[in-house]
């Protein structure tokens, strides 16, 4: 722990000082993180029996960038002075990672759900994220991974296998799973993009030109490959609104908060209790079958990617 920094007095935990910002940023915003990311795959579930795929997405981009302008008008004066002003290239990258993230990402689950692809498996596949990165850091930058990593990314990829091996027969639709693993790319090259940026624009700003950015091109989505249908129902409306206020408002501003604070690797890591917790959710909720194989696979999987991520983080110190 920094002695430069008073830790409050009484407070311990397993021998050490706590100090209000690690239970904030370790604990407290992770697990919040967690439940509203994997609770996007269900909201997701219910909506797209009401509405085509893109046509909800769409709605909930441009109602998500209504909020955010709202969000940043009212903290414009208590903005602190050193706000960094983004330039044209960092606006530009900005607008990409929302295309990327919110366009292409959950574009993709989002289809693949509305073909009958489960929100457990849809949330397993993307949850593939991390091991993704490591395998791009080997190709592309000569990356050596240690034998726990080789290890973890063994163990992910075998039980991704033990739960879809035993649905190929035919309860699984290939188009679904062809797109959720586009999803898979394009949230590693968004989460890694926007890791680049950084701090360079402010926290609200930067989600509303993301959001901006995903309504422009789900607009050109829904114009091109579907017609657009939405009836509004009870459930679809409260789906809308859990997506709109606590997913995009709410998880994927703490997602931000913690690239910015932490090491790629670290934020990563979360992903590895989204598949299970989804998993679990679905079952209660949506009646999706939860076998012994299933449940093994899926927590053999987060074992393999915790163990990739671990050791990444203990390697960027």
């Amino acid at each position: 722990m920094n002695a430069s920094v008073p830790a409050l007095p009484g407070i311990w935990l397993t021998g050490w000082r706590a100090r209000p910002d690690i239970m904030l940023f370790r604990i407290v915003l992770p697990l919040v993180f967690i439940f509203l990311w994997s609770s996007a795959f269900l909201a997701a579930k219910v909506g797209v029996q009401y509405s085509t795929p893109f046509a909800m997405l769409l709605l909930r981009f441009v109602l998500v960038s209504l909020v955010f302008a709202a969000m940043l008008g009212f903290a414009r004066g208590w903005r602190l002075a050193g706000s960094p002003r983004p330039g044209l290239s960092v606006i530009g990258l900005t607008a990409v990672v929302g295309i990327t993230l919110h366009s292409f990402y959950l574009g993709s689950v989002f289809f693949a759900i509305s073909l009958g692809l489960s929100a457990g498996i849809s949330a397993l596949i993307v949850s593939l994220q991390p091991l993704m990165a490591s395998g791009l850091a080997i190709l592309l930058f000569g990356e050596r991974l240690r034998p726990a990593q080789m290890a973890g990314m063994a163990a992910g990829l075998a039980g991704v296998v033990l739960v879809l091996l035993p649905k190929m027969g035919g309860e699984m639709p290939p188009l679904g799973l062809a797109s959720v693993t586009f999803g898979l790319c394009a949230v590693t090259a968004g989460t890694l993009l926007q890791k680049h940026i950084g701090g360079r624009i402010d926290l609200l700003a930067g989600n509303l030109v993301q959001a901006v950015a995903a309504s422009a091109a789900l607009a050109l989505i829904c114009l091109t490959v579907e017609v657009p249908r939405i009836s509004w129902e009870l459930p679809f409306m409260l789906a809308l609104a859990w997506q709109v206020v606590m997913v995009s408002a709410g998880a994927y501003v703490i997602l931000m908060v913690l690239i910015r604070r932490g090491t790629m690797a670290a934020v990563s890591s979360l992903l590895f209790l989204v598949p299970p917790v989804t998993a679990v959710l679905a079952a209660v909720g949506f009646d999706e079958p939860l076998t012994v194989i299933g449940v093994i696979g899926f927590c053999l999987t987060s074992a393999g990617v915790y163990m990739v991520t671990a050791n990444a983080t203990s390697r960027e110190g």
